[in-house]
């Protein structure tokens, strides 16, 4: 048995509720839907190990998966960067290749599908692949979960941007050291590149 499944067991053996049963969903009522996301209220029940349930109530952000992908031409030591409007913070600001893994899609393939889309950049070689699994974002209120990713590469070809409509993207090399000094707040893509301070120490994060 792994430490956090014996960690779990012990824990659980604290309260009245049954953290080993599945959860069971009793209603699931969408509110809202677009094409990136739709809104659910859902009533779940909670087993109790007195035999009984506790009832809650949860709204849930029911989001498409995505990929965010840290570039590292090995020819320059230099890293690819974008400057996109984002609605969450309201403005243009910094951040690394992402976007939507489309159905059926392995996410790797998304990963480097974003990457030519929004920049034109085309590897030649992708001399290591660095997969980290995916993470949510927020996972108290959204399933909006991406797959990381850190491409080290070589002979980069120029291609045609071809980004999705009202998307305008503007992308740069950096050097590592600039890359440190830029202001990206997007979690997952600060994640990226600590780990990779961390990996041109010697040693790695994830």
């Amino acid at each position: 048995m792994k430490y956090y499944e014996k960690l779990a067991r012990k824990m659980n053996g604290e309260g009245e509720i049954d953290m080993e049963a599945p959860p069971l969903v009793l209603e699931d009522e969408k509110v809202y839907s677009c094409p990136i996301f739709s809104v659910h209220k859902k009533v779940v029940a909670l087993a109790k190990k007195d035999g009984g349930r506790e009832v809650i109530r949860r709204e849930l952000v029911d989001h498409l998966a995505g990929v965010i992908c840290l570039v590292h031409d090995l020819d320059t030591d230099s890293y690819l960067v974008e400057m996109e409007y984002r609605v969450g913070p309201g403005a243009f600001v910094f951040g690394l290749p992402a976007g939507l893994i489309e159905r059926g899609e392995a996410p790797l393939e998304a990963s480097k599908r974003e990457v030519e889309e929004e920049t034109g950049v085309r590897p030649g070689k992708i001399v290591e692949i660095e997969q980290y699994g995916a993470f949510y974002a927020s996972e108290g209120a959204s399933n909006d979960k991406a797959y990381l990713f850190t491409l080290h590469v070589s002979e980069i070809e120029k291609r045609p941007v071809r980004p999705d409509a009202g998307e305008f993207i503007k992308s740069a090399w950096v050097s590592f050291d600039d890359l440190l000094l830029l202001p990206i707040k997007n979690a997952s893509s600060a994640l990226l590149v600590r780990n990779e301070q961390v990996r041109r120490r010697g040693g790695q994060i994830l």
